[in-house]
């Protein structure tokens, strides 16, 4: 009886042994065959956190930060791994990098040969967070021959330099990316036959590849075919500049006025009659040519997407006696003209607005052979050129100096800057723009300057004047400028409303005045009727368009005007 116990305790023993080894072997086959799928939906371990970029074929963690679809890194990473001459420079916040001419690449002759040799300069907007200042690389490939991409998916980022030559196959059937190359290999994709991807690293029989889609893992070597060595795509390497549709007539534009930090436009509607806009970004820096620049990608990218054209607006400083200097020194022209170009180019701009101002009487005829020098090379690469001049008379800096008849056929705009009548620091107090100041200036420019072409400039903004006593009985006059909104708030704070406003027919403008601290306050305001009467001169004399100065001044309501003007 105990031999038979013993005996059947060893067979259900063999029984317990045999299905544990068949759930065992069940087990290890369903795990090979479908472990991964489950497995695919756990995150990644370290792998995945060691690196988020690949620059140059080799791995990097870096935060980099992406707006509007443009890759920004820390500038300290971009002077260690991509330009060796850069200069961070503030008020605005800025980079400004030096590189050869040589190495940029444009389609035409002429324009290689204008370039010539040597170093030159520009200005690039940095991004600042949690006080770290961000540099726009994949807005700059063209400069750095270098190709930036952004994988969404992964949140990756890969950097070619067009110099560095990569291996690449073709997926000869659907298999499985994983992350390693054992059996437990978790499966993180499928690639799919006859795409293409690239090897990033190679073991004895497996691929570290990195897909269309930016996922890396390892796929078995058998399953790659045609593998090749090739350059990075060069075709954004060459700078090419925007060829803009014809803007419909007459048309409406605005002046963007960006001092220290950058307008943020990334919430604003598209506004209905409005087709340009000319932020001042650029500046004459020193009479050898150099510019001074605040253009901004982030900026450019929201206004193309609204469907307006920019037309980059450069100045002269004002300052006559460095523009005289300039004016004298064809040399610093042509670099100054270079600068722009580059700059046109790279943000794609569709035109410049030239706004040179304030400059010596005896420097007229230098100063219109620059503007066409300026225009030609502009205006060969298919760019619009305005430029902003003063209404006919008045001083000799700062308006007689206009050759408008010889400038005229130079440019395709004249923007006609139809104030101030009375500016700033004027001895007396009054007008802005007053309806018969601004139709005369109109009238005596079409004198010089055929009407196709003129494009009126029309004041966003009024002064309020200060009038006060001084011991000796006279009276001191000083003003301040004001928006729109800003000047009927302040009237509102004296207990002046709009129907205390009276309407001065001479003027075509309301008026309003108060006196507070025993000084008298005076002021001709710019609002949807004003703004009317001036802008339908642009019908009246079959007008080219307006341009408003400047954004930020108006009321939204002067937007239904003046698409009702034109």
């Amino acid at each position: 009886m105990e031999k038979r116990k013993t005996i059947e305790e060893k067979k259900k023993n063999k029984r317990i042994k045999w299905i544990l080894g068949m759930v065992f072997i069940a087990s290890t086959i369903l795990f090979y065959f479908f472990g991964p799928c489950f497995f695919s939906n756990i995150p990644g371990g370290e792998e995945e956190n060691e690196f988020n970029l690949i620059f140059d074929n080799h791995w990097h963690r870096v935060d980099f930060l992406i707006e509007e679809e443009i890759v920004f890194l820390p500038i300290e990473w971009i002077e260690e791994h991509i330009v060796e001459e850069i200069e961070v420079l503030q008020n605005p916040l800025r980079a400004r990098v030096f590189f050869e001419k040589e190495s940029l690449v444009f389609q035409e002759k002429n324009l290689k040969e204008f370039m010539g040799s040597g170093k030159i300069s520009i200005d690039v907007s940095l991004l600042e967070k949690a006080g770290e200042p961000y540099f726009p690389l994949s807005e700059m490939d063209a400069v750095f021959h270098t190709n930036t991409l952004y994988y969404p998916k992964t949140e990756k980022v890969m950097i070619d330099l067009m110099k560095t030559p990569y291996y690449q196959g073709t997926a000869f059937e659907e298999e499985n990316l994983r992350d390693g190359t054992d059996l437990w290999s978790r499966r993180k994709a499928v690639v799919k036959e006859g795409e293409e991807i690239r090897i990033l690293e190679t073991t004895e029989e497996h691929y570290y590849v990195w897909t269309e889609k930016g996922q890396t893992g390892f796929l078995p070597k058998s399953s790659l075919i045609e593998i090749r060595k090739q350059l990075p795509n060069d075709e954004e390497l060459v700078m090419e500049f925007i060829k803009p549709e014809p803007l419909n007539k007459p048309f409406g534009m605005v002046w963007e006025y960006v001092g220290n930090s950058h307008p943020d436009r990334s919430q604003d509607e598209k506004i209905p009659g409005l087709s340009v806009v000319s932020p001042t970004w650029f500046d004459l820096e020193n009479e050898n040519g150099d510019v001074t620049g605040r253009a901004q990608f982030r900026y450019a990218s929201y206004m193309r997407k609204r469907g307006y054209h920019i037309w980059g607006l450069v100045t002269n400083s004002f300052d006559p006696d460095m523009t005289e200097a300039f004016l004298m020194n064809q040399e610093a022209q042509d670099h100054f003209i270079q600068q722009l170009l580059i700059y046109s180019s790279l943000y794609k701009m569709e035109g410049i607005n030239i706004d040179f101002e304030n400059i010596h009487y005896r420097n007229q005829q230098p100063f219109t052979e620059f503007v066409q020098r300026l225009s030609e090379k502009l205006r060969e690469q298919g760019l619009v050129v305005s430029i902003d001049v003063t209404i006919p008379g008045g001083s000799l800096n700062w308006s007689q100096v206009y050759d408008r008849e010889q400038i005229a056929p130079l440019v395709d705009y004249v923007c006609v800057m139809t104030y101030d009548e009375h500016w700033g620091s004027s001895p007396v107090a009054g007008s802005v723009a007053s309806i018969g100041w601004v139709e005369n200036g109109i009238k005596n420019t079409l004198k010089e300057v055929p009407a196709e072409k003129v494009v009126l400039g029309l004041p966003f903004y009024t002064r309020l004047w200060e009038e006060s006593k001084k011991s000796d009985g006279s009276i001191d006059v000083s003003s301040r400028a004001l928006g729109m909104e800003y000047a009927k708030s302040i009237l509102e704070e004296h207990h002046i409303y709009e129907k205390d406003w009276k309407w001065i027919e001479e003027t075509g403008q309301f008026y309003a005045e108060y006196e507070s601290e025993g000084n008298r306050y005076r002021i001709w305001l710019e609002e949807e009727r004003s703004i009317a009467k001036k802008a339908a001169l642009i019908e009246k004399y079959e007008l080219a368009g307006f341009a408003g100065w400047r954004k930020g001044f108006e009321i939204s309501s002067i937007w239904d005007v003046l698409k009702e003007a034109i």
